[in-house]
């Protein structure tokens, strides 16, 4: 029987892998703190968080509700702007109802674009940004519902109360790792 000896040719092969384990890491670590960002809803009054998902800096997602006049669906495209702000980049609709804009708009920081397209009327948003975006969950139509780019759907209905008052916003992922260090 012969006895197999480990060289030290083979050794420092897992001395290399271990290197590159503990020099990865923490590059990915900082790289998953700098690019992405947690997206929350919670109860306004309650503070209580109803959901939370991890989402990419720069990551698209759609608020999807029925409109309560013209019963059609009006869409309202967000995106991660930077670790602890959401932009509006468009809202899309297929008939004018109430509040919903019948041409471009001068607002103090920007003038929005007015198209039509594929059926619909766009509102393009160059500078539309937002801490926290506030939400009265609707009762009746509305069926407000987040649209997310992995296709992940979610019902306000699903996590509130009809009517109730909810904000969604990002938050620095940085933050979550804190308050874990601090027993949070």
């Amino acid at each position: 029987m012969k006895t197999k000896i480990m060289s030290t040719g083979n050794g420092a092969h897992y001395l290399k892998l271990l290197f590159a384990i503990f020099v990865a890491l923490p590059v990915l670590g900082l790289y998953f703190i700098h690019n992405y960002t947690l997206f929350q809803i919670r109860i306004h009054d309650t503070g209580e968080i109803v959901y939370q998902k991890i989402l990419k800096i720069g990551e698209p997602f759609t608020l999807k509700y029925i409109h309560s006049v013209t019963e059609q669906p009006v869409y309202e495209v967000f995106f991660v702007k930077d670790s602890d702000t959401l932009a509006m980049k468009e809202m899309r609709y297929d008939s004018f109802g109430a509040n919903l804009p019948v041409g471009p708009e001068k607002l103090e920081h920007e003038t929005t674009k007015f198209l039509v397209e594929d059926g619909y009327y766009k509102i393009l948003y160059e500078n539309r940004s937002f801490n926290k975006v506030p939400l009265r969950v609707g009762q009746v139509i509305a069926d407000h519902t987040l649209i997310f780019k992995d296709g992940d759907r979610l019902r306000f209905l699903d996590v509130a109360e009809g009517g109730e008052f909810v904000e969604f916003y990002v938050k620095p992922v940085q933050e979550i790792l804190d308050r874990k260090e601090d027993g949070g």
